[in-house]
């Protein structure tokens, strides 16, 4: 009932084809490094838009009808793909016509309308330019409504200030694949859908394309512009060197119903001595509802427990909590939240536009299994995917030990609730929530083995 998958989530806030504006990015162009100031260096990348969809997207200046960018940056270092930094949003304030994606730019726009199958250059030059960033923490990137006008607009600061920011020392590692992802929101988009009548345009605005890093710092984009393609598919798609995929990583998709869209990936290492090393990556792309909690099942103790977030910066980001994640180990599961939106609004939820990363070392060899996603903004949602987890060895949802999932483990399991019977404490936080009985009906779901 809980489990939700990609096809029966968009089902859930499905509509009907029709004319509709759809704006992706259509390339990451070219790279400015600005400098370092302490151990931060900053970075922007230029992109290009392009409209996909049947309708003029509005590019207006000085109101909030336009599109923001956001550009990050991404590492993937020893089997693990990690976001190294963000910056402010790029406000928008005029489109030229071109037709660089080939969609065959049919006219009709002008610098206040991006037309149909068109598209529109800001260089890096334009998407560094501190006047014209705006905090992330004001977009709604599900609606595309956003405060108008930003704090911090026509604000300048020192070489790093609103831009990319990133640990100098982490843009300098042998042998790793950087990667930058762009991404575009605008309220246009809101309410329509793709072709299909059912998948949102907005799913489809993240792109991303490799970087090629220097000694000094400097860097350029290389290769093509994978379109409607995050980062953590990149981690897929060049896990094992440039242009080698691995096998290993396995990327779901959740859609949040009637909202936006999440990624969630994982990939287990055999460490040869009878040990697994779990790698996890939660990718927010476009929900509000943002993330606060991410439980995996593991039955017995785990070790060698990560966590890695981004850093928010500058104006009033810079307010926003950067409290780590702790790991908490149940009977059945290891888990992280963050503190509640009730209780601290710019606590360190998964935002959009934001990737974070798990991992820990278990002696259970990997099987497939169900992650849970608990919501921020609205407590009451968790979801559930399928990804490579450590074997339980046993069935998890068969609370009476018979070795059958029916009527009577869904029984046993409302007794031990009610009871608060530690065996119930299925996401391991040490409390019995909603997300417990969400944790157990995809158990339930998923089967025995």
């Amino acid at each position: 009932m809980f489990r939700i998958t990609a096809i029966a989530a968009l089902a859930a806030c499905c509509g009907v084809a029709a004319a509709a504006p759809d704006v992706i990015c259509g390339s990451l162009d070219d790279v400015n490094f600005y400098g370092t100031v302490g151990d931060t260096s900053a970075y922007a990348v230029g992109t290009t838009a392009c409209n996909e969809g049947s309708v003029n997207l509005n590019w207006v200046d000085g109101t909030p009808n336009h599109p923001v960018i956001q550009v990050s940056i991404y590492r993937m270092l020893n089997g693990r793909m990690e976001q190294l930094g963000v910056s402010f949003v790029k406000h928008s304030f005029a489109s030229l016509q071109g037709n660089a994606c080939g969609f065959g730019c049919s006219g009709g726009g002008d610098f206040s309308h991006l037309g149909v199958g068109c598209s529109d250059p800001y260089g890096a030059g334009l998407n560094g330019s501190q006047a014209d960033l705006g905090p992330r923490s004001e977009i709604n990137a599900w609606d595309g409504q956003f405060v108008y006008p930003y704090t911090s607009i026509n604000q300048s600061g020192n070489t790093i200030f609103k831009r990319i920011q990133v640990p100098r020392a982490d843009m300098q590692s042998a042998g790793a694949v950087y990667i930058a992802e762009g991404q575009y929101v605008i309220k246009d988009e809101f309410g329509q859908f793709q072709a299909d009548g059912v998948t949102p345009t907005s799913y489809n605005n993240v792109s991303y394309k490799r970087m090629s890093i220097q000694a000094s710092g400097g860097a350029t984009t290389t290769g093509g512009t994978n379109h409607h393609e995050s980062a953590l598919i990149a981690w897929q798609e060049h896990g094992l060197g440039v242009n080698t995929p691995d096998p290993d990583v396995t990327v779901a998709t959740i859609a949040v119903p009637n909202e936006g869209k999440l990624e969630v990936a994982s990939k287990a290492v055999d460490l040869g001595d009878g040990t697994w090393r779990y790698e996890y990556a939660v990718h927010n792309q476009n929900s509000h509802m943002s993330i606060a909690s991410f439980s995996v099942p593991n039955p017995g103790s785990t070790s060698g427990h990560y966590f890695h977030d981004i850093d928010y910066h500058d104006s009033v980001d810079a307010a926003i909590d950067g409290t780590d994640w702790a790991p908490v180990e149940g009977s059945n599961s290891i888990s992280w939240s963050t503190t509640p939106f009730a209780s601290n609004p710019n606590a360190n939820a998964i935002r959009w536009g934001t990737t974070y990363n798990f991992s820990f070392i278990s002696d259970n060899a990997p099987e497939e299994g169900v992650v849970t996603v608990g919501m921020w903004r609205d407590a009451g949602v968790s979801l559930t995917a399928t990804l490579t987890v450590p074997s339980a060895g046993i069935c998890l949802a068969d609370l009476n030990g018979d070795g059958d999932l029916n009527f009577f483990d869904v029984s046993a399991f409302l007794v031990a609730f009610n009871a608060q019977n530690p065996i119930a404490d299925f996401d391991g936080d040490g409390s019995y929530t909603f997300f417990d009985i969400s944790a157990f009906l995809g158990a339930f779901s998923a089967g025995c083995p």
